[in-house]
């Protein structure tokens, strides 16, 4: 277990009112959630963008792990917020108060972080909302452990049948939310589009309403929830129960709760004891629990499972009964002792595996004396970390005179098990990795990294908790393994997923110390491939008698042996390429760059290649995509000459397209091998017209995933509104695809999807979190083709990370 950074607010000046409610605040519990996309989303009291600390209240913000200096609020709260819960997808955040409103938040239809939009609401009045969740939808993927060491991941990953929350005609899954009070009341509520009031339904947990303290929930394989109580008191059951949602029509739903086996524990001691914690072991399909208890003498945290038990048959019956009952009860395991009060406590919240009891289910625990263990199924300690020592050298920072003022409030681990996130009660931020716990509890390898990424491949979680998990020498070794592995794939599979597969090997290649050139050539085939589906997406065969596709001809076409490409064009017929002028006219920016690509690839013909790693001019495929999109662009051209490329020549009657298309085809014919006299035509080539360089990422980036990360000395000290100079990495001098010329001003002013310049002080635009990419706000979409290019990338940016709106001048 590592502390990778902490994160602090800025010194703030120390107010009046501030000392009045300082010893108030120190009680107020933070909470702090980490979602599938790994964005956090934390509470706190203090605003972070007030400096004399005046705005008191529940101040709900969200921040990217990559990037949590940049963060944003999401809304203010009078009341205390005391229940806050991301959707499976990371999409949306359910808020719940002491006073029993209940709002769900969500991205607006731009997916931008830093513009939210309540979709709906309810007020419970005095009803203090004390847990929530969101329904489940019903997909379930899940590594089956015998063929974990199968290439195929058709058989090495199956759906598990989990039937949604609350279904609908045809047994789809209905989104919503359920909620429960302190007074025992449970809550459903249906969202929708529409805009109209949010459906909901009420009951009560038990019979009789009765006082809870602490509540967990977790998802059931039949739809239903499973909901574990307790009062707090030690003398007081431990009540379990079972509630299902029901449709009744369009307009209402019904919510029953059931009984469940429910347990007293057991102790010792004569001093008093309170219950302040109960998570189940984890949130799908888990039949254990976790309880921690706190007393003057220190915590105690226990694990129970429910098991079925045969009880004897007295010998009066067993000539009426021959057959067993088994009942279920609640057994208790093992349990753990510590000499500080617990303040926190977190479960994984999924397994990628059907073995319930593999070591992927741990607990990790935040006490008062600053400390923070991970403990395994059985509440053996794994590993500790003391934080005591590392708060004192950061009082100055927050603002406090003595570090026992900073407690622990919440913890909550990342989808995939690699980091967990905690978060005090001054709303400062620990980000932990979890090396020692994520593999049988050993280290992490390479086949298990792999796997991760295999399983983010084809369930669309976000990988970046594992790629900062792994050590330097492992990057590479697992890149190549999953790159191996994706290739053995079937041809469906690869098409399906390969935008995602580029993405997450671009990723591994920016945390690589000197790979930011591969990186670069990965990001430019992703651009490349997206590309060439969307032109060929545009051709329309002309008779539909005729089984034929345009982009097989093309392909066919240039399996022949021949370097000119007006000798190539008769023999495809232009009735088959006929594409609207508008059209054509609104892709000019991407015909545009593919033109430039090709330049910049001849370009680096002549130099010496690196076999190790990923390099475009080993990629024979990439190589003929890019003559694919060229015979294209000649065809378009004779149709509507203002859609041809603008290049810069040296020589009037330069034909550019038809001698780049010639050498690119040679250097296919030659396979890549020397040949002196391509070298100089390409050498020629360079001196005839002006080669603008390309590059895919931003001169300088400050992110946590970053090659700088290992030359820092961990944990980092960070600070909410400032960029770390210590992370910042630039890549101007290695990330350009012509000869080594530094660009470092290229993409400070260009759209990275629409490809064109969007000025030097453009009002607002959209930033990725992971690679600074810019993308115009508001674009041009003239044609259905260019709006079917910009909705591609509308969710995320081509490296997986997400947009955030940026103003000029500021974060």
């Amino acid at each position: 277990m590592d502390l990778v950074y902490s994160i602090f607010r800025k010194q703030a000046w120390k107010t009046q009112f501030q000392n009045e409610q300082m010893e108030e605040d120190m009680c107020f519990k933070c909470l702090a959630k980490i979602s599938a996309n790994n964005i956090v989303a934390w509470v706190t009291t203090f605003d972070l963008d007030d400096h004399v600390n005046i705005n008191w209240g529940s101040h709900v913000y969200i921040a990217d792990l990559n990037v949590p200096w940049k963060y944003h609020k999401i809304t203010s709260n009078n009341c205390t917020v005391t229940t806050l819960e991301w959707d499976m997808y990371g999409y949306s955040l359910l808020i719940g108060d002491k006073n029993g409103a209940v709002s769900i938040w969500t991205c607006s239809t731009d997916h931008n972080l830093t513009n939210w939009v309540q979709v709906g609401s309810k007020d419970f009045r005095g009803e203090p909302i004390i847990a929530g969740t969101f329904f489940h939808l019903g997909k379930k993927l899940m590594l089956v452990n015998e063929k974990a060491d199968n290439i195929n991941y058709f058989e090495k990953f199956n759906y598990v049948r989990f039937t949604p929350s609350l279904r609908t005609w045809g047994g789809t899954g209905l989104p919503g939310c359920l909620v429960v009070s302190a007074t025992g009341m449970i809550a459903a509520l249906l969202t929708n589009d529409s805009g109209e009031p949010m459906i909901s339904a009420t009951n009560s947990l038990a019979v009789a309403r009765y006082r809870i303290s602490v509540v967990d929930i977790s998802y059931r394989q039949n739809g239903n929830f499973l909901i574990v109580t307790s009062d707090g008191r030690p003398r007081s059951p431990i009540h379990c129960y079972e509630v299902s949602i029901k449709l009744v029509n369009e307009k209402s739903c019904t919510i029953v709760s059931q009984w469940l086996p429910s347990f007293f524990l057991t102790f010792n001691e004569t001093v008093d004891r309170v219950i302040s914690h109960v998570k189940f072991l984890l949130r799908e399909g888990s039949e254990s629990l976790v309880i921690g208890s706190n007393s003057s003498n220190g915590c105690i945290i226990e694990t129970w499972e429910l098991v079925k038990k045969t009880n004897p048959i007295n010998k009066v019956f067993k000539k009426v009964i021959t057959e067993d009952h088994p009942t279920v009860c609640w057994i208790k395991k093992s349990s753990f002792t510590v000499g500080a009060q617990l303040t926190a406590l977190a479960t994984p919240k999924m397994s990628i595996s059907y073995n319930q009891s593999s070591c992927s289910q741990y607990v990790v625990a935040a006490f008062s004396n600053h400390q923070v263990c991970c403990l395994s199924r059985e509440l053996t300690q794994q590993c500790l970390f003391e934080l005591s020592s590392y708060c004192e050298d950061n009082i100055g920072k927050i603002g406090l005179q003595h570090s026992s003022n900073i407690q622990f409030s919440d913890l909550d681990i990342s989808y995939l098990g690699n980091v967990f996130v905690v978060c005090d009660n001054m709303g400062n931020l620990y980000l932990f990795q979890l090396l020692s716990v994520a593999e049988l509890n050993g280290p992490l390898t390479v086949a298990y990294a792999t796997l991760q990424l295999e399983y983010c491949l084809v369930t669309g979680l976000d990988w970046w908790d594992l790629a900062i998990s792994l050590r330097p020498n492992m990057l590479e070794a697992v890149c190549n393994r999953f790159s191996e592995n994706f290739q053995k794939q079937s041809q469906v599979l690869q098409q399906k997923e390969y935008t995602t597969y580029l993405s997450i090997r671009s990723f591994l290649y920016k945390m690589m110390p000197g790979a930011q050139g591969k990186r670069s050539d990965l990001m430019h085939l992703m651009t490349l491939h997206s590309i060439c589906n969307a032109f060929k997406n545009v051709l329309r065969v002309s008779d539909i008698m005729v089984d034929r596709d345009p982009a097989e001809n093309i392909s066919n076409a240039l399996k022949e042996p021949i370097v000119d490409i007006d000798k190539i064009l008769p023999s495809l017929g232009g009735k088959d390429f006929t594409v609207e002028p508008s059209t054509l006219q609104s892709l000019h920016q991407l015909i545009q760059w593919v033109a430039q690509l090709a330049l910049n690839v001849v370009s680096r013909i002549p130099e010496p290649r690196d076999n190790v790693g990923y390099n475009l001019l080993n990629d024979l495929y990439a190589i003929n995509s890019i003559r694919e999109l060229l015979l294209m662009i000649r065809i378009w051209g004779l149709l509507r000459p203002n859609c041809l490329p603008v290049f810069i020549k040296n020589i009037d009657n330069l034909d550019v397209l038809s001698v780049t298309f010639r050498l690119l085809s040679r250097f296919v014919q030659l396979g890549g091998e020397h040949d002196e006299m391509l070298f100089d035509e390409c050498y020629t080539l360079q001196s005839q017209v002006n080669i603008t360089p390309l590059s895919s990422v931003a001169a300088g980036i400050h992110e946590v995933a970053s090659p700088a990360l290992y030359y820092q000395h961990l944990p980092l000290k960070l600070v909410f509104g400032q960029e770390p100079d210590c992370l910042r990495y630039n890549t101007s001098s290695i990330d350009t695809i012509t000869n080594g010329k530094q660009h470092s001003d290229y993409m400070k002013d260009y759209d990275v999807i629409r490809n064109v310049y969007i000025g030097k002080c453009p009002l607002t635009v959209k930033q990725c979190n992971r690679c600074e990419g810019k993308m115009q706000l508001v674009g041009n979409s003239r044609t259905a083709a260019i709006r079917v290019w910009e909705n591609r990338w509308a969710r995320n940016c081509r490296c997986g990370g997400r947009w955030r709106t940026v103003k000029v001048g500021g974060q």
